[in-house]
């Protein structure tokens, strides 16, 4: 009967859902670094941001899936036993009884019902509603993916930072080697009387001067590594990372411009443009509720007076029937709805456009510096060619004392020093590239 003409209904209440662009984050196995691979993967796993955005987009699915089983009926069994006393004084009299009359009468009820219920989606409110949740979910979800994406290139780039360090570093004990064996040289030559005690002093000073600034480094270092343990999930200072270089191989971009639609990857970006879609369907929703709501009622099972006969044929009972709500007058709340709703599809565009364009700009700054820096890094290291042959004249000079020591270690200076811009360089290549990949939504 009724059931039937439910079920028929149901066939037409089904919901598309609407498919998300999931971007990649192959992007870091480009820098060809399994280290570098492996702690992404520990970090997606184990980050607690990112346990915390699960447990967000499971409620966001959760509610669309309340949202949908408002397009199915509503069946409920509502099974009542009450007993009625009717007092001898009550305000009302059964027919042909007089006051001399009057007694208690009680009242027993019976009754096992099954009622049921189905609103007719016949303006598609129940619908847009659906599709409302469904949108704002798959917002939700592209906001997981931007926090992922936040996640893997901030482990990318401190690790950068900390292989940058370790660089650095090597920089340091390779210049303290060399004046080692420069100390060594000058010490014998101040025992025969070649050099003054002078020159023996000022290499030793400048040799702790150097081993101040490899500690200095080396507390950088255990920061950087504390702050990448709380990425990962782990306890600082339980994680360590052994020493290690730079990311050898280096990001191919094969444009000169960033075409916007590796821009519009991003997935802060595809949450606005969901958000925007469900603004717009909202407006649906509110332009529905300006219309008549009309539902199917149906109630069906046993009502008896004693509880022997219950379920009896004589017993059974039905109800069928048709509800319906129209708006007449409500102070024009819907019309302002209607209004609100569209006002908010244009704060929805104009929040997407500005995150667009702060996007395209951030991500032609990151190509502009990556570029840019590629090209510091090459004429960094003619600089450095050219200090080391002015290191090795001066020493030659020296040695045949045809120059004093200051000129040797100023010269041995100008080589630390452009040798550290070299690796930091070096290092904000790989930063830059970090932020591209990081700005085109994870790979290029």
């Amino acid at each position: 009967m009724i059931w039937r003409f439910f079920l028929v209904l149901l066939l037409f209440t089904e919901i598309s859902p609407v498919a998300a662009q999931t971007p990649d984050l192959s992007g870091w196995q480009r820098f060809n670094d399994p280290t570098l691979d492996s702690l992404v993967a520990v970090g997606l796993r184990e980050n607690a941001d990112l346990k915390v955005a699960v447990n967000r987009l499971q409620e966001a699915r959760l509610r669309t899936q309340i949202a949908e089983t408002f397009l199915k009926p509503s069946v409920q069994l509502a099974p009542t036993l009450t007993t009625q006393s009717l007092a001898p004084n009550r305000p009302f009299q059964l027919a042909n009884v007089t006051d001399a009359q009057r007694q208690r009468i009680q009242f027993n009820t019976f009754s096992i019902p099954v009622n049921a219920s189905y609103e007719l989606d016949l303006f598609n409110r129940i619908k847009q509603t659906v599709r409302v949740n469904d949108l704002q979910a798959q917002a939700t979800e592209a906001d997981f993916r931007s926090i992922r994406l936040i996640v893997a290139s901030e482990i990318a780039r401190i690790y950068t930072l900390v292989r940058a360090n370790d660089s650095e570093q090597a920089v340091f004990r390779r210049n303290i080697l060399a004046r080692d064996t420069t100390v060594r040289i000058i010490r014998e030559r101040a025992r025969v009387g070649l050099v003054s005690q002078i020159d023996v002093q000022r290499a030793e000073t400048d040799i702790a001067g150097l081993r101040v600034q490899v500690r200095t480094l080396e507390r950088s270092r255990t920061e950087l590594v504390n702050g990448l343990a709380q990425l990962l999930g782990l306890i600082p200072g339980q994680f360590t990372l052994a020493p290690g270089r730079l990311p050898a191989t280096l990001l191919q971009v094969p444009f000169l411009t960033i075409p916007p639609e590796l821009v519009r990857r991003r997935p802060e970006l595809q949450s606005a443009d969901r958000l925007t879609q469900a603004a717009d369907a909202n407006v649906n929703v509110a332009r529905a509720l300006r219309k008549p709501r009309v539902a199917l009622v149906g109630s069906t099972g046993f009502l008896s007076g004693q509880i022997g006969p219950l379920f009896f044929p004589n017993s059974v009972t039905y109800l069928l029937g048709v509800n319906a709500s129209v708006p007449i007058f409500e102070g024009g709340r819907n019309l302002k709805n209607v209004a609100l709703a569209e006002q908010q599809v244009q704060t929805a565009q104009s929040t997407y456009e500005q995150r667009f364009q702060v996007a395209q700009r951030e991500a032609e700054v990151a190509l502009d510096n990556y570029t840019l820096l590629r090209q510091q890094v090459d004429e960094q290291a003619q600089v450095l060619v050219l200090a080391r042959r002015t290191e090795l004249y001066n020493r030659e000079l020296y040695i045949k004392g045809l120059t004093t020591y200051l000129d040797v270690l100023d010269a041995q200076r100008t080589i630390l020093t452009t040798e550290q811009s070299l690796v930091q360089l070096q290092g904000q290549v790989v930063v830059q590239a970090v932020a591209l990949l990081r700005a085109l939504g994870g790979d290029l």
